[in-house]
């Protein structure tokens, strides 16, 4: 999750990056206290979460907002204002929540967990450092050297190989050339198709 603090005092934007780290331990959070910079950090991150306050002395909040609306909709908008007054404005985009100052820790994890856009947190990268190619097949390669009770070690000298290439292909951090490959499934006695899927 990717989280977005906007707010024209620093102070404040401190706090909430140090409330959200606590709600959200795994989240990428980022804070400002420049209503210029919003829109360049917006584009550059497409943030899931904005935390936004409305009356700064640059730009109205609501109209930040409605901006980075326009880049990427499903943005979950949480307002958090010191001035009631703008709630019902501040409901022409939709926001997912609208927290008057001063809130506290279960306010804020509220407002996380009833967004509305929910965000997973399966990210691309995630998928791609646990499930794709070099990380898959170094997981098999250690499940099947294991049960097969076999050291890093004897695997090694049994392919002609260093210890440390079993160790770079068990952390994912590089693969076996194919004819390798095909050497290590008949050693591990698996089809080399198990060592992919």
């Amino acid at each position: 999750m990717k989280v977005l603090v906007v707010d024209d005092n620093q102070l404040i934007v401190d706090d909430y990056l140090d409330e959200v780290s606590k709600i959200a331990p795994d989240a990428e959070c980022i804070g400002t206290s420049r209503a210029s910079e919003v829109e360049g950090l917006f584009r550059e991150n497409l943030f899931d979460v904005v935390l936004m306050d409305i009356d700064m002395p640059e730009i109205n909040g609501i109209e930040l907002a409605a901006k980075l609306l326009e880049i990427k909709p499903n943005t979950n908008i949480i307002y958090i204002t010191g001035h009631e007054q703008f709630a019902l404005e501040s409901f022409s985009t939709n926001p997912s929540t609208f927290l008057v100052k001063p809130i506290n820790t279960e306010r804020l994890r509220n407002a996380f967990e009833h967004l509305r856009y929910p965000v997973s947190k399966i990210t691309d990268e995630s998928i791609a450092n646990e499930y794709a190619g070099d990380n898959l097949i170094g997981r098999r390669i250690a499940k099947y050297r294991t049960e097969r009770n076999m050291t890093r070690e004897q695997l090694a000298a049994q392919l002609g190989v260093t210890v440390s290439t079993i160790s770079r292909w068990e952390n994912g951090k590089r693969i076996p050339d194919i004819v390798t490959f095909l050497k290590l499934a008949q050693v591990l006695t698996v089809e080399p198709g198990d060592l992919m899927y």
